[in-house]
């Protein structure tokens, strides 16, 4: 790029000095009067000048031609003068003669000028030319390369970090153009760095979980037979706690499978009838009323639906421990399923948090648990097409609203 401008203005110094230069050579106002006085004494002396600067005519007062250097036509003393004067020459008063001088400065002038306009002409075409080379010089090393580093700079927007991106160092974005590669390439090493750390802790985890759940399913067992056999309180104590340790693994696992956005869901019809059975199969503890029947055929995740009525049940029994009424209301193509309990409910102030990850209200802080039940729920069945709401009336209320089939299709 500087090459290229110094080009252009070399270009214009040169242009600029050949037109000064014929500019200066032509001194038309410039008149040679030692030449003018060696004609006139000539003409005294009867001599003539050793070299014709200008040629001359002696001219009387009828305009007859006494003398010339050169041969000049006849014509009117006044148009002659007229014509001389016209065509810029000089006339010099020779007693009632007169003497033109054919400097021929109008002509040497417009010789200039044509010259002058040709030397224009041909350098705006050079001009042209270097500016039209100029322009595809700037085009190649910067304009190409800028696009080049656009499309590299949106692909590796969109994640595509295998692309290299190849400019030439020398360029005007090369070495820029050779650090946003080195950027990718550092990116992509970070990228397969990161999905080995996944993969490792993915295998982490699984380890974990299978050598917990492993002798925790042993211990329950023990615990359930002891407790069979002789009634011994202990083996319940145990029991429960070999179950919270359960419940600490799950949600260990489903905060994992949650930031992995592997909480797939797989929608099939069921009728209302399965979704009342699926409800008291999760109900352990045999507190669920349901309200009126209603009939419908609603559109949701069998096995994900009982890991939301399972989790609702189960903080219900955690907090409140009451019965628990179950209403279902159908709205247009929704379906309002309301879990209440007859419980104190949760503080008005803390109701806006109650699903968001890793919140748990102020009376909770002696129940196990790590305040992501709720916040999966609802992102379940968010995906699922419904929502869920939380809210107090007389107890805690957890609304779920379902899609459902129309009715030309139930």
């Amino acid at each position: 790029m500087k090459k290229f401008i110094v080009s252009l203005c070399l270009i214009f110094i040169v242009i600029g000095a050949v037109c000064l230069g014929i500019g200066l050579s032509f001194d038309y106002k410039k008149v040679d009067t030692v030449y003018i006085n060696e004609v006139v004494q000539g003409l005294d002396f009867c001599t003539e000048p050793k070299e014709i600067v200008y040629h001359y005519a002696l001219i009387d007062k009828t305009g007859e031609v006494l003398k010339s250097s050169k041969d000049v036509p006849e014509m009117a003393i006044e148009t002659r003068l007229s014509k001389a004067l016209a065509d810029g020459d000089i006339v010099v008063d020779y007693g009632d003669k007169k003497i033109i001088f054919y400097t021929e400065s109008n002509a040497r002038f417009y010789s200039m000028r044509n010259t002058l306009i040709w030397i224009v002409e041909v350098s705006f075409v050079v001009l042209g030319l270097a500016m039209a080379i100029g322009c595809y010089f700037i085009y190649k090393r910067t304009v190409k390369p800028f696009n080049s580093l656009k499309s590299f700079a949106q692909e590796v927007a969109k994640g595509n970090l295998d692309s290299p991106l190849i400019l030439d160092k020398y360029m005007s974005f090369g070495a820029f153009g050779e650090a946003f590669d080195i950027m990718r390439n550092n990116l992509r090493e970070s990228r397969i760095a990161e999905q080995s750390v996944y993969m490792e802790r993915r295998r982490l985890l699984q380890e974990i979980g299978h050598e917990i759940k492993t002798p925790l399913s042993t211990i329950k067992a023990v615990a359930e037979c002891g407790f069979a056999v002789d009634g011994n309180e202990n083996y319940t104590v145990i029991s429960n706690k070999a179950n919270a340790i359960d419940n600490l693994v799950n949600d260990f696992y489903q905060k994992a499978l949650e930031e992995e956005g592997q909480l797939n869901v797989f929608i099939t019809k069921q009728s209302q009838e399965d979704f009342k059975k699926l409800i008291t199969e999760c109900d352990y503890n045999g507190k669920i009323v349901f309200g009126d029947d209603i009939s419908c055929n609603i559109l949701y995740d069998k096995n994900r639906m009982i890991q939301i009525v399972d989790n609702i049940i189960a903080n219900s029994y955690k907090y409140a421990d009451t019965d628990i009424k179950v209403d279902m209301t159908l709205q247009g193509e929704q379906l309002k399923v309301k879990f209440k309990d007859y419980g104190d409910g949760v503080v008005p102030e803390q109701l806006s948090y109650i699903m968001d990850r890793f919140y748990r209200g102020e009376k909770t802080e002696e129940k196990l648990g790590q305040g992501l039940g709720l916040n999966i729920c609802r992102k379940l069945v968010i995906r699922m097409g419904g929502d869920m709401n939380c809210y107090n009336d007389n107890g805690f209320v957890v609304e779920l609203i379902l899609p459902v089939m129309k009715s030309f299709e139930q």
